[in-house]
């Protein structure tokens, strides 16, 4: 099942941080928390990581957005941008070694925040499903842009993947997603023990089959092919009797 973006804003100016909240409400993300402090934000991520998050730098306290952003090393990563009412050099140099995926400048208007989330995401997106070290098979789920908007799927709700030239379909629960990848390049992300090849043009999750016979696979009203090539691989992939 498809959600929407969930967004954590840490900002210690309420007003402000309401302000962000409409706007990102408006433009269609899910606002999750909103804290006004370093450390409670970091206890907020390790109870529920976000899809994305807003860090001001210059937070109330002894400790900053750039200080929260360092405590991230060694948890599930996430994108997160820099919001701050300063864009001196020192600052700047600052957050950029926490390697954030965007800077934005106060005032926010809605205007910059989507575009800031929009390039954060994209960019999330990449290097998810290029680098070995952020794969998202680390993580249970991955982002498809629809309607204007990022979208998180998880994997265990898809049903299957269909192949059509460079382009897949991506069935979850009675929607179809499109992204641009080969079948091949995109199993190569997925786990093995989880999903299984049926065709040249057909991976299904092994969870949502429902029956099989050796020329056709059922997953709820849906009759995929099974090619003479996998067909073996997938009985040997269930315990059968009889």
């Amino acid at each position: 099942m498809s959600e929407t973006l969930k967004v954590l804003i840490v900002e210690d100016e309420m007003i402000i941080a309401e302000s962000i909240s409409d706007m990102l409400e408006d433009l269609g993300y899910e606002v999750t928390n909103i804290c006004i402090r370093a450390t409670s934000a970091l206890e907020k991520i390790k109870q529920s990581t976000p899809d994305l998050a807003l860090f001001d730098i210059n937070l109330k306290g002894d400790e900053d957005g750039i200080w929260l952003a360092n405590q991230l090393k060694g948890l599930q990563q996430f994108p997160f941008i820099f919001l701050t009412s300063y864009g001196d050099r020192k600052t700047v140099d600052l957050a950029i070694e926490t390697s954030p995926y965007g800077y934005l400048i106060k005032p926010i208007e809605k205007e910059s925040l989507y575009g800031a989330i929009e390039v954060a995401m994209k960019r999330y997106s990449e290097l998810s499903q290029s680098s070995v070290d952020q794969s998202f098979v680390a993580r249970d789920y991955f982002f498809v842009k629809e309607n204007y908007q990022y979208v998180k799927i998880s994997l265990k709700e898809i049903l299957y993947i269909k192949s059509d030239d460079n382009y897949l379909e991506i069935h979850v629960d009675g929607n179809r997603h499109i992204i641009r990848s080969t079948l091949k390049d995109f199993e190569q992300q997925l786990p093995a023990s989880d999903f299984i090849r049926i065709h040249r043009s057909f991976l299904v999750n092994k969870e949502k089959i429902t029956s099989f016979s050796p020329v056709a696979v059922f997953i709820e009203k849906e009759k995929l092919p099974i090619s003479k090539k996998y067909s073996e691989a997938l009985s040997a992939g269930f315990k059968t009797m009889g």
